[in-house]
């Protein structure tokens, strides 16, 4: 898992480094978005996966698992940050 989230956050990057605009811009692209909302569905697939005892060492409840876990996959607050 730390190397997948590695490798996205480095593919991350490269897009910020690549489009330095805020991401409600109409200069990001639909592949961007789609690469995104793709990203986000499978980064909160797996933290729903996680056991409790992972959940304590981050930091993290069931119940903040579990909400953000259920907000649609459009709904990417602090993208680009």
């Amino acid at each position: 898992m730390e190397r997948s989230l590695t490798c996205c956050q480095a593919i991350q990057h490269e897009i910020d480094k690549s489009h330095q605009v805020s991401p409600r811009s109409s200069n990001v692209t639909w592949r961007e978005r789609f690469y995104r909302w793709r990203q986000l569905r499978r980064e909160r697939y797996a933290l729903r996966e996680l056991s409790d005892d992972t959940l304590k060492d981050i930091g993290l409840s069931r119940e903040d698992v579990q909400r953000e876990s259920h907000r649609p996959f459009w709904d990417d607050r602090g993208w680009r940050r």
